[in-house]
């Protein structure tokens, strides 16, 4: 897609003109801009399922209970709802019933987060499977969902590279970039994050699967169901992290939030730290620009690399970052994604009453061309806790496993202990290779899937 004309800028900036508020968290930076700053349509959401752990009041983080967001228990449907005759769950073969897959009933109305609860995978949520699983697995409420178009980008780019050249057309329009400004030094310092009035949507609980698999190409449609099956039905979850395999760059924005992140301000680069099951670090680049003689915008060789390389600038007190060269890959009960993978981050200060910065607003637009049908968007806010050499220091991560998939199943093996297992190829959807190879003998997979373990 083309730059945007500058008529179409101003046609948007007027458009966009409002300024962009908090949700209580604070007014961000005054900077108007129609690539960025867009308010959500809806900013409240109730979880679709069990679990819904993520997020606001609900964060296991804050000491409050997981809710349980069940409609009915024990396999019978909601009332007033007519279940479908064949679901996931009483399914043999998830890949023949793809006509099916657009009704929020094949999955009982539960959302990604909740199919991937059901066996109790997550620390608050109990068992909910019940004694006989799977034909009674427990049904969401069917009236609820956060709306797509909440999700999907309100800006009119089909790429980074014209959304990333549309704000640094606005930033020399304002006689920029620039430097490092002042008081952004002050940037430095721990970050929690902060999700009031911000649904996040991406951790997979707000959503009936259907309007997930609406924003899909029709492969990460089949792989994204493919995922829903295996953890809910064959009970058979790959999360990445239980076998110490990498956590994955969306991995980063979705599921449980981290303790803290850590920010490091300098004038020639930006530095994000943080840890879930893996350590992330990631670096912006200032001043720089990509090389574009690949498939996609590098930095450094032409391999693809965990966290992706990004490059940014200032405008004003708003930094914007462009990161590309990801390593495709998964993240539990959130959809796959590709070597294309690629984002615009817009980092906007947050400021009190008094006029001090009190945090951030992090906004990512994503571009994935192979995986999705058009971009989608996810607003986060991080709230500034203090100086960085305050509290307790950065934990760096080694993961050491004692889980590995053992028939295919996630299984704890003690020191000692002797087992066969099959080793699948890194980079060819190792979780996937391990579902068909054990759970889906006889299924009507596609033709395109790849052999399992080059056999």
């Amino acid at each position: 897609m083309p730059i945007p004309s500058a008529a179409l800028l101003a046609g948007l900036l007027t458009l966009l003109s409002a300024p962009a508020l908090s949700q209580d968290n604070g007014p961000v930076s005054a900077l108007e801009s129609p690539a960025r700053g867009a308010p959500l349509a809806v900013t409240a959401a109730e979880p679709v399922g069990a679990g819904g752990p993520f997020g606001g009041s609900t964060s296991p983080r804050r000491g409050i209970a997981y809710p349980v967001a069940i409609a009915a228990r024990d396999g019978e449907a909601p009332a007033g709802i007519a279940p479908l005759p064949r679901d996931l769950f009483t399914s043999d073969d998830f890949y023949i019933d793809a006509a099916l897959w657009d009704d929020p009933r094949y999955f009982r109305c539960n959302s990604a987060l909740a199919l991937d609860s059901l066996y109790g995978g997550y620390d608050a949520t109990p068992d909910l499977i019940g004694d006989n699983p799977p034909d009674i697995a427990p049904w969401g409420h069917c009236e609820r969902d956060y709306p797509r178009e909440s999700i999907v980008s309100p800006y009119p780019f089909a790429t980074a590279q014209a959304h990333y050249a549309a704000l640094m057309a606005e930033a020399e329009a304002r006689g920029g970039p620039g430097a490092m400004p002042p008081g952004a030094g002050t940037w430095s310092g721990r970050y929690t994050l902060n999700f009031d009035g911000l649904p996040q949507w991406m951790n997979m609980h707000l959503n009936q699967v259907p309007t997930i698999l609406s924003l899909l190409t029709e492969e990460y449609r089949i792989r994204f169901v493919q995922q829903a099956y295996h953890v809910a039905v064959s009970q058979a979850p790959q999360w990445p992290a239980s076998y110490c395999w990498p956590e994955g760059f969306l991995r980063y924005f979705s599921g449980a939030p981290a303790p803290f992140i850590d920010l490091y301000v300098l004038p020639e680069q930006v530095m994000f730290i943080t840890a879930f099951a893996d350590n992330f670090i990631r670096q912006v680049q200032l001043g720089r620009d990509f090389v574009m003689d690949g498939p996609v915008p590098r930095l450094g060789a032409p391999v693809a690399r965990w966290y992706g390389e990004t490059v940014g600038f200032w405008d004003g007190d708003v930094l914007v970052t462009w990161t590309s060269n990801i390593q495709g890959w998964t993240a539990n009960a959130s959809f796959e994604f590709s070597d294309l993978m690629q984002t615009i981050e817009i980092y906007t200060p947050r400021y009190g009453e008094d006029g001090a910065m009190v945090g951030l607003r992090h906004e990512t637009v994503f571009y994935d061309p192979e995986a999705l049908v058009e971009p989608v968007r996810l607003l986060r806010d991080l709230d500034r806790q203090g100086a960085l050499n305050a509290g307790e220091p950065f934990a760096f991560i080694e993961c050491n496993p004692t889980i590995y998939p053992v028939d295919g199943v996630p299984q704890y093996e003690a020191a000692g202990s002797a087992f066969e297992l099959h080793q699948p190829d890194w980079f060819n959807r190792p979780w996937a290779q391990i579902w068909e190879y054990y759970h889906e003998e006889g299924m009507a997979r596609p033709d395109r899937t790849p052999d399992l373990f080059g056999f």
